[in-house]
């Protein structure tokens, strides 16, 4: 992410974090997997690829569910990332990138994306480029205001990532994505930011799975097909799923989910895994 203040997270903090792989969710899915994670530096606060989250999911990945993780910092040039993207079964974009870092590199490959990042929402094509986004700030306004008393320049927002929330609302329970879940989750152990978009700026293949509880119109778990139409129309070269995971510096992101969003979280790779190999 690259628009946003970082928090610094204490070394000894980190030291705890890594001693050991966090209590994800644990549900049947492909093993022995190759999944490529494009990642970042936290707006400079720690070397690429080094932060709590980048390493917690990487250990999760390879010790907890058996896969073969290679880990691609974000200013990789576009021609290696390409084709490290096309030489695996999946790739996992985090909230420690910078937008501008990863840009259009990845919009090209054929293998199924999960994006964490909600400023790469306009880059996939999840959403119109040409709309406002916030961040923080909710569908009423930027920076927490709203359409009648706004903050700054920004008087309506489009997409990016929402303040305090803890909860999601499933709104297709019967998709895998919604990991047997229904009706309103908590997915954060303490209030923390929520990735979103809402429907009117969305391309015209995406399907939605979970939206935010105070705005029904906010998306915050979709996806989109492979050959199904992206913003511009273009068919989309890949399956795309975006997942409501805002980063926390200081406690990481999966040090704070529920076992519930452990458990979305999990669905989103074991689909994705499933979905790209055909399983």
């Amino acid at each position: 992410m690259n628009r946003k203040h970082a928090l610094t997270l204490g070394a000894v903090g980190l030291s705890i974090a890594l001693a050991a792989p966090p209590a994800f969710g644990q549900q049947a899915a492909p093993g022995n997997m190759n999944v490529l994670i494009v990642c970042g530096d936290e707006n400079g606060t720690y070397a690429k690829c080094t932060s709590l989250d980048d390493r917690s999911l990487e250990l999760h990945l390879r010790l907890d569910l058996g896969h073969h993780v290679t880990m691609m910092p974000d200013d990789t040039e576009e021609a290696e990332m390409q084709a490290a993207a096309d030489a695996v079964d999946l790739i996992i974009v985090p909230e420690s990138v910078s937008s501008t870092g990863v840009g259009t590199k990845l919009t090209a490959t054929s293998t199924p994306i999960i994006n964490m990042e909600a400023f790469l929402q306009d880059e996939f094509q999840f959403v119109d480029p040409d709309s406002q986004s916030v961040d923080p700030g909710s569908p009423e306004g930027g920076a927490g205001g709203t359409v009648e008393e706004p903050t700054g320049e920004v008087e309506v927002g489009h997409f990016g990532s929402i303040p305090g929330e803890t909860d999601i609302v499933i709104v297709d329970p019967s998709h895998p994505l919604a990991a047997g879940l229904s009706g309103r989750v908590t997915v954060y152990t303490i209030p923390a930011e929520i990735n979103w978009a809402v429907s009117e700026v969305l391309a015209p293949g995406v399907q939605s799975v979970a939206a935010l509880p105070d705005y029904p119109e906010a998306q915050s778990i979709y996806f989109i097909l492979p050959g199904d139409a992206l913003f511009d129309g273009s068919p989309s070269p890949n399956l795309r799923i975006s997942l409501f995971t805002e980063n926390n510096n200081d406690l990481g992101t999966y040090h704070r989910m529920t076992e519930d969003g452990h458990r979305l979280f999990d669905a989103s790779l074991n689909w994705a895994l499933t979905y790209g190999s055909g399983m």
